[in-house]
């Protein structure tokens, strides 16, 4: 049964206006990775549907603000503002669990005009694929060809620019849909990108071999000339270095024995040194199949970086969709050589140093 949530007036409106993305739950509560919910107005009793797309659990709210910072939970003046709200209407006995959260059903706020004029904006239809903060809509463009629109506040996480950067860079080197329209108005980011036609990879058996082929091709168009370093593997490294208290918190139980000493070598040593183009998030949402052709899409994070990014961001895709047996078929298709699980672990600590 999908849960019920209250939530206060000051944080209802902020969601529903996306200026807050991620938000602090009663410590009680137990929510999933992908979970569906239904935030309630406990003044007015308007609700809000919701999907969780991330869930971490700190002792501390300083730690968590470490990770993310106070623009995503909404507007407050200052830390200590915050806190006082979040100690004064939660209940937080246990620690504080934070989502990241994002909405199933709203209506576009468009007011650029140019782009009205480039789309039919009755068509617009909500796309609840993807985990992104953005709001994604199906639409007709003016010449009557299926588009993918995305707007996103300015102040979210997945900024829309980079990907219409890495579109634009792409294009030729892989399945990547055209871009149409990009631009920033009042407040929020608009992309408007061809609308690729194809099923999500997950509805699909037997695929690993052949994905594992079709990523080290992606991987192979590295250059080192490339400016997308969003990722590199040094970045990534001296961000978890500078938030170590907290990836220290949130280890998982393989590294339970770990003092924070160890974590930091572990770091350090076990730094993958293979450059390769990577597409940031490869999950099987973001992999779609039409006439045995791969295509990919939410392209925001492509960056140089370790393969093992990938193939971690890959890896827990299959398991959250029960297609874990594909994994080894996945690894005989791409013919990692220097395949080490410990470089995975490392991919484990670096994701908790990120929202």
């Amino acid at each position: 049964m999908k849960k019920i949530i209250k939530c206060s007036k000051k944080e209802f409106k902020q969601i529903k206006n996306d200026e807050q993305l991620y938000k602090i739950f009663d410590s009680d509560l137990i929510l999933e990775y992908l979970e569906n919910c239904t935030l309630i107005n406990n003044t007015t009793n308007e609700t809000l549907e919701i999907q969780i797309t991330s869930v971490k659990k700190y002792s501390n709210i300083k730690d968590a603000l470490k990770i993310t910072s106070l623009d995503k939970f909404g507007v407050y003046d200052t830390e200590e503002e915050f806190i006082q709200y979040v100690n004064k209407n939660y209940n937080i006995d246990n620690g504080y669990l934070v989502c990241r959260i994002k909405q199933l059903e709203s209506e576009a706020k468009i007011n650029d005009k140019i782009l009205l004029e480039k789309i039919k904006i009755e068509t617009l239809e909500q796309e609840k694929l993807g985990l992104s903060g953005c709001l994604v809509y199906r639409v007709k463009t003016k010449n009557n060809d299926d588009a993918i629109l995305k707007i996103q506040n300015i102040k979210g996480s997945d900024a829309l620019k980079e990907e219409y950067e890495v579109l634009k860079y792409l294009k030729g080197k892989m399945n990547v849909a055209n871009v149409y329209y990009y631009n920033i108005y009042d407040g929020k980011e608009y992309l408007l990108r061809e609308y690729i036609e194809g099923e999500p990879l997950y509805k699909f058996k037997d695929f690993g071999y052949e994905l594992g082929i079709e990523l080290k091709k992606l991987h192979q168009n590295y250059s080192k000339n490339s400016k997308l370093n969003k990722f590199s593997t040094q970045n990534l490294l001296s961000n978890a270095l500078d938030k170590i208290d907290v990836v220290y918190q949130l280890r998982s139980e393989y590294f339970k024995d770990y003092s924070k000493k160890d974590l930091i070598e572990f770091l350090k040593r076990n730094k993958p040194e293979d450059d390769s183009l990577i597409h940031g998030d490869f999950s099987l949402t973001n992999i779609l199949v039409n006439k045995h052709k791969y295509y990919y899409i939410d392209l925001g994070n492509v960056s140089i970086s370790t393969k093992y990014f990938d193939i971690y961001v890959l890896n827990k895709s299959l398991k959250i969709n029960h297609l874990e047996s594909e994994y080894e078929k996945f690894l005989k298709g791409y013919n990692i050589k220097d395949y080490n699980e410990k470089y995975l672990y490392w991919m484990e600590l670096i994701e908790i140093s990120y929202n």
